[in-house]
């Protein structure tokens, strides 16, 4: 395995990285970090708003770093690692402690996060459907049909990649009137 092929393990940069380390951090193709340093040309799928500020930038912003416009412009941008590393936490390629997640759950566009993520502006826990299904001992699509039939708690919110959460106090609420032993 060549230096550029090494998974970079953020928990031990300090120097900011460039689109190709950050795709290779994430184990992801260039085109990704490429999407997440522009703004969106086109339409999301089933409809959503173009995102007008770049993801970087947006968890930048959340989590109170300024980007130097000389780094992140021109042809080789580079981001501080803590952008980069609440990035990883917020989509759930990284867990909390800013290890890479081995095993991806699902394969769309909008795949489901392993384990809990991190709301990069207020650093709260956020779960998923597939979390909730889980820890219930559900199908998949039990969630979803119990929402629709208003027989579930409306989720909390959408993250980064327009995925439903709950906050963890949400969810275990849920799962504790539910009589359901596990907690998040």
């Amino acid at each position: 395995m060549t230096d550029s092929e090494t998974p970079i393990d953020l928990t031990k940069r300090t120097e900011p990285l460039g689109l190709s380390e950050i795709s290779r951090a994430f184990r992801l193709g260039r085109t990704a970090a490429q999407r997440w340093h522009l703004p969106q040309k086109q339409k999301l799928a089933g409809g959503k708003p173009l995102r007008e500020v770049p993801l970087l930038h947006e968890i930048a912003a959340k989590i109170g770093v300024e980007l130097d416009p000389e780094m992140v412009g021109g042809s080789r941008p580079r981001y501080p690692v803590e952008v980069v590393l609440a990035l990883g936490k917020a989509l759930g390629y990284l867990d909390s402690k800013g290890k890479y997640v081995e095993e991806q759950e699902g394969t769309s566009r909008r795949w489901l996060p392993k384990h809990p993520t991190i709301d990069p502006e207020t650093g709260r826990r956020r779960v998923y459907i597939n979390h909730l299904t889980k820890a219930l001992g559900v199908s998949d699509s039990a969630i979803p049909t119990a929402l629709h039939r208003g027989s579930f708690p409306e989720p909390d919110g959408t993250d980064e990649m327009s995925r439903i959460f709950w906050w963890v106090p949400t969810a275990n609420r849920e799962l504790k009137k539910r009589n359901c032993p596990e907690r998040f």
